[in-house]
C-alpha cells in the first residue's frame, strides 16, 4: 500500500527447475520452460477481473516466476481484490488493509489469517477437482511425494508480504501448519502537521506571555 492508501494485490508463483521440466513442450522446441508456461496457464478469466499477467521470467537461481497484479485505489478496494484470491474456503481469509489519519500522523494495518491446516488441497475447489477426476490435485498425494522424493510440506513454500508504508512484514506458514493469525501495523509521521501544531503552541504561549507582561505592567503604573 503507497502513502495515499492505493496499491496494489500481487500474486506469484515459482517453479524451481525440476519443476519446470516436468512441463509439457507445447511449443514442440524439445525442451520444457517459460513459453511452455506461459501457453498451459489460462489467464483469460484473470484478465476479465482486472489482473495484469506478466509473462513468465526465470531469474538466476533457475526459478521460474509467473506473477498476476490488481490495483487498487483504497483499502476497501483492496479487500475486494484479496477476497478474490482464495474465495470463500480457501487458504487466504478476512484479510483487510485500513488507513486512518489522526492528527500528525498516518497509520496503516494488515491482518488476515493464513490456513493451510488443509494441506495442498486447501488450494484447490470442486471445479478443479472434478476437472482432474476428483483429485484436487490431478494425482494422489502420496504418489507425487513418492515421485519428487520428499514431503509437499517441503517442496511447497508459501509467503505473504505485507508492504505498508514505513515498513514490511512477512509471515511463511507450512502445509499443515494451524491457522496462523497475520497482522502488520505502521506509522508515518507528518512532520509539517505537527510542526505546525508546535509553532502554533508557542505562539499562544507566547501571546500569553505578553498579555501577563503587559497586565503585570499595567499594575505597576497604577501603584
Amino acid at each position: 500500500m503507497d502513502d495515499d492508501g492505493s496499491g496494489s494485490v500481487e500474486v506469484a508463483t515459482g517453479l524451481d527447475e525440476d519443476a519446470v521440466d516436468q512441463l509439457p513442450d507445447l511449443d514442440g522446441d524439445g525442451v520444457s520452460g517459460p513459453a511452455d508456461l506461459a501457453a498451459l496457464v489460462r489467464t483469460d478469466d484473470l484478465t476479465a477481473a482486472g489482473w495484469r499477467v506478466s509473462p513468465p521470467e526465470t531469474r538466476d537461481d533457475g526459478t521460474t516466476w509467473i506473477r498476476v497484479t490488481h490495483p487498487f485505489g483504497s483499502p476497501d478496494e483492496a479487500d475486494q481484490v484479496m477476497a478474490q484470491i482464495t474465495g470463500d474456503s480457501g487458504p487466504l481469509q478476512q484479510m483487510h488493509l485500513t488507513r486512518d489519519h489522526p492528527f500528525g500522523r498516518v497509520r496503516y494495518q494488515f491482518r488476515g489469517t493464513a490456513d493451510l491446516s488443509g494441506g495442498l488441497e486447501a488450494f484447490g475447489d470442486e471445479g478443479l477437482s472434478t476437472l482432474l477426476e476428483g483429485e484436487p490435485l490431478g494425482e494422489d498425494q502420496a504418489a507425487i511425494e513418492a515421485r519428487i522424493g520428499q514431503p509437499l510440506s517441503e517442496a511447497f513454500k508459501f509467503t505473504v508480504t505485507a508492504r505498508l508504508p514505513g515498513g514490511e512484514k512477512s509471515w511463511s506458514p507450512k502445509l499443515g501448519d494451524p491457522p496462523l493469525d497475520m497482522a502488520a501495523d505502521s506509522t508515518v509521521f507528518r512532520w509539517p502537521e505537527l510542526l505546525l501544531a508546535v509553532v502554533a503552541a508557542l505562539s499562544l504561549i507566547a501571546l500569553v506571555l505578553v498579555l501577563v507582561a503587559r497586565s503585570l505592567r499595567g499594575r505597576r503604573l497604577e501603584g
